[in-house]
């Protein structure tokens, strides 16, 4: 499966450097027509620095990092995917993901969850086994379906559940092998902004910049 990010946007390490990354691809989804935050997300401030800074800095440690959407805003300078479908689903750029990537495991990761920084991630990576599709967080009582590690092998499956009308991934992942991992000790960093109410919220909170060390 051929690779369509150019090879001038593909990161480069040394071997010493390269071995201390993670083995993966990261998508970050920058969503559709945001209605009801009312702009692009991905450039809403948190402690002055825009969503899509922040996760993008979240998966410095990953070999590859994509940003995933439906059209490259012009002012975009980050590698991007376009998705192949309109329909407005996480679903359809974990599509354009695994179609995308050379990796076995890849992080999906949506700027609806913009405090999700490095400690999530790292128990997530670490967490993993092969026997197993996904690997999804569980944390404030709900699946964390858009901060998850898919196998490279789910193409097909996401691919032909899209065809036949099945957008949820939660429904996909009950309709697969998924590991559950229990975050509930980090359920402050899942805390999904989804409306300026909800952005707001999350800028009243303390200490946000430190998560990003």
């Amino acid at each position: 499966m051929g690779i369509r990010i150019p090879q001038s946007l593909r990161r480069t390490f040394s071997a010493v450097e390269k071995s201390y990354l993670i083995p993966a691809m990261a998508g970050i989804l920058i969503g559709g027509e945001s209605r009801r935050f009312g702009s692009p997300k991905w450039k809403a401030e948190i402690d002055s620095v825009p969503v899509l800074e922040r996760l993008w800095k979240t998966c410095d440690g990953f070999e590859s990092r994509i940003v995933i959407g439906k059209n490259k805003p012009v002012e975009l300078d980050k590698p991007f995917l376009s998705d192949e479908s309109n329909l407005q689903a996480p679903i359809i750029g974990l599509q354009t993901l695994l179609k995308n990537s050379e990796h076995n495991w890849n992080l999906l990761l949506s700027c609806d969850l913009p405090l999700l920084l490095g400690k999530p991630i790292k128990l997530l990576w670490e967490s993993r086994d092969d026997r197993f599709d996904m690997i999804i967080p569980e944390a404030a009582g709900r699946l964390q379906v858009t901060c998850a590690l898919y196998h490279r092998r789910l193409e097909k499956t996401v691919s032909e559940a899209i065809y036949g009308g099945l957008l949820s991934l939660k429904d996909l992942a009950d309709k697969s092998a998924a590991l559950t991992i229990d975050m509930e000790s980090s359920k402050g960093a899942f805390h999904n902004m989804n409306t300026r109410a909800d952005w707001e919220k999350i800028n009243l909170q303390p200490n946000k910049s430190t998560r990003l060390k």
